[in-house]
């Protein structure tokens, strides 16, 4: 979704093309295609007249107007893995870039795409880099092998260097909490390190284990009894009794870690307990539910207006999990579809349920039951 709801764009990167659509007016649409080097992923600007895409081998960033068709922005040697990330007004997008074999962060303006600045990096391989919600800081980290991740300012000052002292296996996401308060970096070894942005020290560490034994509510997915002439698989959600084990282990390299619009909640799901969905009371650093499924989360994402929180297992339903109303699930009228993705309208009031090779609307009626 576009971020003022009035485009959708679908991305073929086999065929290195983008397809945008605006569901109000369903004569119109604009296709993307590079001929020169193959589109391997594609982002909205914040004013949702551009679209950005990266090429292959991280030749070159494109950004493409939607207003006129022959205008084309370049930014030379992008970091797609690390990618792109805006100034909260939207009017910066900082571009991690490499060069003479060093990292930097190019942050350049979205008017024009005009470079401001560049901030040199003392990492090995960035990763990744998130702008603060205030847009005073930048978070960047570094490869794996090491558990380092630099804070700066936009003048381009380090202001700390951060490594925990139980590192661990390396950070995998970092992520802001809205107000900017905290910044929670996630850890391939399933860890939440929770920073407070005055201090820039841990003020939590969040690790899942399966072992439930204190009081909370535990969601299992368990399957429906089904007629043999069945043509799909009926389940429901129980509360389970504490103590209670967890299921781990099973085929998944999804993970997820997201703050609620509001930034009361904290959602998290890892490889090791790649069924499960966690979800804490930030103000109290504690469990406030956990979720099992039958399959391994393809996507878990959070309504952008409310506390609504949906998951999807490529099974034909959609998950929706809301707190003191418990989680629950509504089915796909096709039983063929496997949902691998939801993306939410940025107004909160729908969502677009993906599935391979075709993607459905669903809305969020009076009921709050998607249709």
């Amino acid at each position: 979704w576009s971020r003022d709801s009035r485009f959708v764009f679908t991305a073929s990167f086999a065929q290195s093309r983008v397809d945008v659509w605006a569901p109000d007016d369903v004569d119109w649409r604009c296709a993307i295609t590079d001929e020169v080097a193959r589109v391997e992923r594609a982002v909205w600007s914040p004013d949702s007249l551009h679209v950005l895409t990266f090429s292959e081998l991280d030749l070159r960033l494109s950004v493409w107007s939607l207003i006129d068709g022959d205008e084309r922005k370049y930014v030379q040697f992008p970091k797609m893995q690390a990618g792109v990330s805006f100034h909260p007004d939207g009017e910066f997008a900082a571009v991690a870039q490499r060069r003479d074999l060093r990292d930097y962060i190019g942050v350049y303006s979205t008017q024009d795409w005009r470079l401001v600045r560049e901030l040199a990096l003392d990492t090995a391989d960035v990763q990744g880099m998130r702008w603060s919600p205030d847009g005073l800081h930048i978070v960047a980290w570094d490869t794996s092998a090491s558990f380092v991740v630099q804070v700066l300012n936009v003048g381009g000052a380090v202001k700390r260097s951060v490594q925990p002292a139980d590192a661990g296996l390396g950070v995998r996401t970092c992520v802001w909490s809205p107000s900017g308060q905290f910044v929670v970096l996630g850890g391939y070894d399933g860890r939440l390190h929770v920073l407070s942005s005055l201090t820039w020290r841990a003020v939590a560490t969040l690790e899942p284990k399966p072992h439930i034994s204190i009081p909370t509510d535990v969601f299992c997915e368990t399957e429906l009894p089904r007629a043999l002439s069945a043509s799909r698989i009926h389940t429901r959600f129980d509360l389970a009794t504490i103590p209670c084990m967890l299921k781990t282990g099973g085929k998944s390299h999804k993970t997820c870690v997201e703050f609620s619009a509001d930034g009361s909640l904290l959602c998290a799901v890892n490889e090791s307990m790649p069924c499960t969905v966690w979800v804490w009371q930030v103000r109290t650093m504690r469990v406030s539910a956990i979720i099992q499924t039958l399959h391994p989360v393809r996507v878990c994402v959070w309504s952008p207006v409310e506390n609504v929180l949906v998951f999807a297992t490529g099974a034909a339903s959609v998950y929706l999990w809301r707190e003191n109303r418990g989680c629950h699930l509504f089915e796909i009228p096709a039983a063929s579809v496997a949902v691998g993705g939801v993306v939410w309208n940025p107004n909160g009031d729908g969502m677009a349920v993906l599935s391979k090779g075709l993607f459905a609307m669903a809305y969020i009626t009076d009921q709050t039951e998607p249709e």
